[in-house]
Order: structure tokens, then sequence, then C-alpha cells
């Protein structure tokens, strides 16, 4: 369903027929340049804004534009909302590790522990799309290590199933935040948040396109812990050392890197909260979308309150 007549704004892309091109240039506020060989970046078109008054005018012209943009484009099927587009793949598991709750929730070591064991997703994260899952911790956080993160496809996970390591980040094939708050690669850690314990959940929004990875945990940004993962084929990966210890995949969403994901992007970029996408004064069909389908595009775009 393509949501490009409505009556609700009379606007002028409403009754034209326009390339993607022409409409991120109407979107982002900046002239369609078909000779150049660069598309003009925005901060060039802010470079000659003489005052502050106007700089606010045009932060509020390009919200309005991206969500009459918002409007001009095709929903995407509803099975990528808040259900899980993936789960976690029982055909890769370690010996030690058991599926429950239709492989959403992944219990290790179920007797008692004797090393290290993981478990990937289902389904490749492909270069140039948009990935965003949670994971809720279920069960007490203790141990050597528990992780989550991504790895590629070469990543052995069942090579530490007799030791206790941070397995996930131990080799240059894989990228890990630890319980205690390290984030680790190529068997090197730094500091990155402070620990999680039973009942957090961690958000990870890998975007494939620019190939940046970052974390969430209860919904607060902890800005990004990799980067360089362009042209990279990765795996939603988890592992645990302790014995009896669960997590939880609560969503697994996906989306293309597109003019409907600049449009909620944008839209992310000039709110103050999630809460605020309620408010908007926009269809309620394409506010109800929003809310719960394209929820976490405005999310992993929304002002760091650490800036």
């Amino acid at each position: 369903m393509a949501l490009v007549h409505t009556s609700y704004y009379a606007h002028p892309l409403e009754n034209s027929r326009l390339s993607q091109r022409e409409l991120l240039a109407r979107i982002f506020g900046y002239p369609d340049r078909e000779t150049e060989d660069e598309p003009m970046e925005v901060e060039e078109c802010l470079s000659d804004s003489g005052s502050d008054h106007e700089m606010d005018e045009y932060h509020k012209d390009v919200q309005l534009n991206a969500l009459v943009g918002l409007l001009m484009v095709e929903l995407p099927s509803p099975c990528q909302g808040t259900n899980c587009e993936w789960k976690w793949d029982p055909e890769t598991l370690s010996s030690s590790v058991c599926l429950t709750r239709g492989n959403k929730e992944v219990l290790f070591h179920p007797d008692y522990s004797c090393g290290t064991a993981a478990a990937k997703g289902s389904q490749p994260l492909t270069p140039g799309g948009e990935y965003y899952w949670e994971i809720k911790m279920t069960s007490a956080v203790y141990g050597t290590d528990m992780m989550l993160g991504v790895c590629t496809r070469d990543m052995d996970i069942t090579q530490h199933k007799t030791s206790f390591c941070s397995l996930i980040g131990k080799d240059s094939n894989s990228w890990g935040l630890s319980y205690i708050g390290n984030f680790h690669h190529k068997g090197k850690s730094h500091n990155y948040t402070s620990r999680f314990d039973h009942g957090s959940v961690i958000g990870i929004h890998l975007d494939a396109w620019h190939g940046k990875l970052s974390f969430f945990k209860d919904n607060e940004p902890l800005g990004v812990a990799a980067s360089n993962l362009t042209g990279k084929t990765l795996f939603p990966v988890v592992s645990s050392t302790a014995a009896r210890t669960k997590m939880k995949l609560q969503r697994s969403s996906s989306m293309s890197f597109s003019l409907q994901y600049l449009c909620c992007a944008t839209i992310g970029k000039c709110l103050p909260n999630l809460k605020a996408v309620e408010s908007l004064p926009i269809p309620p069909g394409v506010r109800r979308h929003l809310c719960n389908e394209l929820d976490w595009v405005v999310k992993v775009h929304l002002p760091s309150k650490r800036s």
C-alpha cells in the first residue's frame, strides 16, 4: 500500500512523479544536481545560513518535508514490525545450548558448564541493510562472561567449548559486548559501558550501509562501538560460560537503506524522545505505522543525551 495520494497535506510532491534523487533533494533541502558526480552534503546547504533563527526554520522545514516524503513511499509488510524476522539457528548451536520459546530464547549449559557455548542468528545480515534487534537477559548474569554481538560466517563458535573465555571478539571475525561492560575485538577489549544484569534489555543496531555497530541499554544509546564493517556479511551471536543462563530475543527488524529509512531517520533526529512520535501531526495510519513498525529507526537516530 502506497500512501501517495492523501488529502492531509496539500503539497506539490503529491501530484508529481519524482525520481528518488529528486525526492531526496527536496526532503533534505539541497538542489538536485544531475550534472555533478557527488550530491551536495547537508552541511553545504547550511554554510551560508545567516542566523540561528534561520537554522531553526531550516530544521523545521526538513522535518515537515521528511514527513511528507514518508507519505510518498510504499509501506513495508507488517512482518517487518516488532515480531522477529530471524531467530536463533538450531543448526549451528554449540552442543551445550538449548532453544526454547520458538527458537527465541537461548538456554546455555542446562545442567552444568565446562566451557563456553554460543548461538548464531538464523539469517545473515547482508551489506547495505539496516538491522536492529533486542536481547533481554532473562536469568542471572554471572560467570567468566556472557556476551552478545556479531560475527562473520568464519567464526567457529565451538572452538572454546571446553574452556572459559570472552568468546565474541576473541578473534578478527567477531565483535562482542560483555556483560561487564567491555567491548571486544581481535582479542583486545576496552571499557564501553557499565555492567548489565538480570532484566537488562540490550539493543543492537548494525548500520551495514555505513559499517557501524552500536548498542543500547534499556533504550539508552551507548554510542558506536565498532566501525569499518562495510561490505561484511555478519550474523547475530550470543555466548555464555555460566550454567543455566538465558537470553531472549525480543525483536529483530531490518530495513534497506532507502528513501523511507532516511525519512524516518530525519524524524528521529528532530524529536526529543520516542514517545513524541505519538504527537506528530500526521495521518493516524502513518503515525501508527511509525509507532508499531518503524519505531526502531526513529529510536536509533534520536539525539543522544550524552552529547
